[in-house]
């Protein structure tokens, strides 16, 4: 099982991908067209959960997710800034705390 979470932006979103130790997978922009995402997760294992927070577009992404067989996880996005406790904000540093 792999890790996925996803950062989204009106455009593209950044999606990174951990193994179950928490090690770097995998890190991509993904563009905001059709069949990007499930290009995307189908390199990745079916069931894997991936974090996306509930902002903006999250819902059409969501819907991707689970047309891959990826199982969605909606992470509620001010609580996800809180828990991180981060000062700097990146797309980086963003999915890395997802």
């Amino acid at each position: 099982m792999q890790y996925i979470a996803f950062d989204a932006h009106k455009k593209y979103t950044w999606a990174r991908v951990e193994d179950e130790a928490g090690r770097k997978l995998a890190e991509a922009r993904i563009p905001h067209e059709k069949g990007a995402f499930r290009r995307f997760l189908s390199d990745w294992e079916a069931g894997s959960p991936a974090a996306v927070e509930t902002v903006g577009n999250w819902y059409w992404i969501a819907d991707e997710i689970e047309a891959a067989r990826m199982a969605p996880q909606l992470v509620h996005a001010k609580r996800a800034k809180e828990m991180m406790g981060r000062i700097n904000k990146t797309d980086k540093l963003d999915v890395r705390g997802l």
